[in-house]
């Protein structure tokens, strides 16, 4: 399997889109209300709401894609919170594409991306009953250390913080 991993242009807007609703469905169908993760999907990952994100990011470093033969396998992003400290905003792979590096290979593009400018650490927040982002996340050398308000609409419940050194 050959997956480069590119910054995302327009044309990859649906595959981001796709991508992205369908790993929210399987990684938190279960954990949260289903009307929670349609709605989450409905504010974060609508053709109109990437593609403003892909030609003009704001805040972040933009959409990366994870491409094998032309098709969006994979997408994520992140960006600096302050100097030296890298986020992933958002990482998902298309979960029949799931176990094969892919999630793996995006990171890695994410935290290049940070240790360019000039990041030394690199945080990320996910539902702390997430258990696949969680196995994720840990396997890649990052530490569990705490809680916070979680992001957005679902601010009255408390996101999983974990962090590494990069």
């Amino acid at each position: 399997m050959t997956v480069s991993v590119v910054p995302a242009e327009p044309h990859h807007v649906d595959g981001i889109c796709r991508v992205c609703a369908e790993g929210w469905r399987e990684t938190y169908s279960g954990i949260l209300p289903e009307q929670e993760i349609e709605a989450t999907i409905e504010d974060f990952y609508t053709p109109e709401q990437v593609a403003q994100e892909v030609n003009s990011p704001e805040d972040w470093d933009g959409w990366l894609v994870a491409l094998e033969h032309d098709e969006v396998v994979g997408a994520g992003g992140g960006g600096l919170t302050d100097p030296s400290t890298g986020e992933v905003f958002v990482l998902y792979v298309d979960p029949t594409m799931k176990r094969r590096g892919i999630g793996s290979h995006l990171l890695e593009s994410i935290t290049a991306q940070q240790r360019e400018q000039g990041a030394t650490e690199q945080w990320v927040s996910i539902v702390p009953d997430n258990d696949i982002g969680k196995s994720f996340y840990l396997k890649h050398d990052f530490e569990v250390v705490g809680q916070r308000e979680a992001y957005g609409e679902a601010s009255d419940r408390d996101s999983l913080r974990l962090k590494r050194f990069v």
